[in-house]
């Protein structure tokens, strides 16, 4: 007697066996995955389109104020006056593991010779500024992956982002400003003054306005012709995905901020001056001292002169093999490396459209949220840790966006699974050395109640509470990345992530979906303190160094 099998059904039993074999052997398990994935993910756990912003959005909503964002907050001094406090002062109460952060602000203010009180977070953030640009090396800097050695090669990887693209990573805005020395080409000698200009994040549209005057505005044949040649022109001119996103005023920020600079004297003999948002001296001697900030109020027609109506967002893929040595300064290269060529990519494609005689302005962290663009303009979904995870890289990338007077034909909001997985998952959470991440199953609209200063209320996600983070940042030395490094979406390989959406589909197998990776042997140990102690992260970095060809 025949038996009629849905196509689903067979996928479901045929997942079922190869997790079987998963168990027994994973190289075996690759093999039997690997020519059925594709097909099965499309069956059993397709991806959806929606018209609509996936999550929820409260009416209560309110747009983020710049100055509020956590590197922003740094440099008020009205942040200097008190020490900073998480949302919750332990978390065992909730998670029921060791609150492996809780002590982070007490040592963090010993580091700078402070005893019996926490650091603020302009302290905090000072240190964490001081290692980001190599002024002073990490408390472990005799260990592997935090040597000498990996500071120069941080310091390289953001060198373009903090001296040509104007180091708007921190959310510093609106564009990113630098400066130079002037230069005598008659004399071949520098100046010692520097100059202010804009970086490559620049806001000048004098190039459409030449353009039009010509009446060299090109005519597209329709949004849908524009889009394809937008698209294109932004992958070759560097981005790893490009999508379109309709303009939506919710995501830019209710204000623009930067710190402010005063000059000092370097110390090196040289008579240059340079423009710093702490006082380098005070530092120097345990004490940190900000100017605080420039707030502009959001006025598109002010100083861009437009209004926006598309936004065009591009991922750039950061680099497995340096993710894997997280939490060491090494990994730090690598979002270094992508927030250096952000800025030179956003250049070049704004130009591209000025140049056919479209108002453009490019954009890393400052403007506006980066994350819900992406999200509309199709590119992936908001995972537990706060992350854009993309099918392709996982949340292993950066965003930079380009907003135009082009009107585009937006891309759609897209659903593969990533929701369903972070609910079951946890990694991310359990990795976090500062425990930073919420542990609750469920996302959910949070209340002002629920959130920190720098975490904007009413929409819905999980909890991260940005002072942990920060605060490990400043104790480390440089950046964690555990989050990213663990996550079940970070491979090489996209059928890995195809067996992951399977997986969120199949009750049976639900809960050991973030296993499937630990038996592939990727990622290695997610206890944050296991990672280093059982040698994992000196051996990645032997591994970085060992191997002169990237991990394809």
């Amino acid at each position: 007697m025949a038996h009629n099998v849905s196509r689903r059904s067979f996928f479901k039993t045929s997942f079922m066996g190869a997790v079987a074999v998963a168990v027994a052997s994973a190289a075996a398990a690759k093999e039997t995955f690997n020519p059925l994935t594709a097909e099965a993910a499309e069956i059993v756990a397709p991806i959806k389109e929606t018209s609509e912003f996936p999550y929820t959005v409260d009416a209560k909503y309110q747009r983020l104020p710049g100055n509020k964002l956590l590197y922003q907050r740094v440099f008020d001094p009205e942040e200097n006056k008190s020490p900073l406090k998480f949302k919750h002062d332990d978390v065992s109460k909730i998670t029921g593991k060791k609150d492996t952060g809780k002590e982070l602000p007490r040592i963090n203010a010993e580091t700078l010779g402070i005893k019996g009180r926490d650091a603020t977070l302009t302290e905090t953030g000072g240190i964490f500024f001081s290692h980001h640009d190599g002024t002073v090396l990490p408390l472990r800097k005799d260990e592997l992956g935090w040597r000498e050695l990996e500071v120069a090669l941080d310091v390289a990887a953001w060198s373009v982002e903090y001296k040509f693209n104007g180091f708007t990573a921190p959310g510093s805005g609106p564009g990113g400003v630098i400066a130079h020395y002037p230069f005598n080409p008659v004399t071949n000698e520098s100046g010692t003054e520097p100059v202010v200009i804009q970086g490559m994040y620049s806001w000048d549209n004098s190039k459409v306005v030449e353009r039009r005057g010509q009446g060299r505005q090109w005519k597209f044949d329709s949004g849908e012709e524009a889009s394809r040649i937008v698209k294109k022109a932004a992958r070759f001119l560097g981005a790893d995905l490009v999508g379109i996103a309709p303009y939506d005023d919710r995501w830019t920020y209710s204000t623009w901020s930067r710190p402010n600079l005063k000059p000092f004297k370097l110390p090196d003999g040289s008579g240059r001056t340079e423009y710093f948002p702490t006082d380098p001296y005070k530092f120097m001697k345990g004490e940190v001292e900000t100017f605080g900030q420039t707030v502009f109020d959001a006025d598109w027609e002010k100083y861009a002169g437009f209004k926006p109506k598309s936004v065009i967002a591009m991922v750039f893929e950061m680099d497995y093999e340096a993710y894997r040595t997280a939490p060491s300064i090494l990994h730090s290269a690598a979002p270094g490396k992508s927030y250096s060529n952000m800025g030179e990519v956003a250049f070049k494609v704004a130009n591209f459209l000025r140049e056919i005689g479209y108002y453009a302005i490019p954009s890393g962290n400052d403007t506006g949220m980066s994350i819900p663009i992406a999200i509309q303009a199709g590119l992936g979904e908001a995972g537990r840790a706060g992350q854009l995870i993309t099918q392709k890289y996982g949340p292993r990338l950066r965003i930079a966006k380009v907003y135009t007077d082009l009107e585009l034909v937006p891309d759609k909001p897209r659903s593969f699974g990533v929701r369903e997985f972070c609910r079951l998952c946890m990694k991310c959470a359990d990795a976090c050395p500062s425990q930073a991440i919420s542990h609750e199953k469920e996302a959910r609209v949070l209340q002002p109640e629920d959130c920190g200063p720098s975490e904007n209320p009413y929409t819905e996600k999980w909890h991260v509470d940005s002072h942990r983070c920060l605060s490990f940042f400043a104790y480390n030395g440089g950046d964690c990345g555990n989050c990213i490094s663990v996550c079940s979406w970070n491979k090489i390989d996209q059928w890995q992530h195809d067996v992951a959406r399977i997986a969120t589909q199949i009750p049976l197998v639900q809960d050991a979906a973030r296993k499937f990776d630990e038996w592939f042997g990727y990622n290695g140990p997610v206890n944050p303190e296991e990672r280093i102690e059982s040698g994992y992260v000196a051996n990645m970095v032997k591994d970085f160094w060992k191997d002169t060809e990237p991990t394809k």
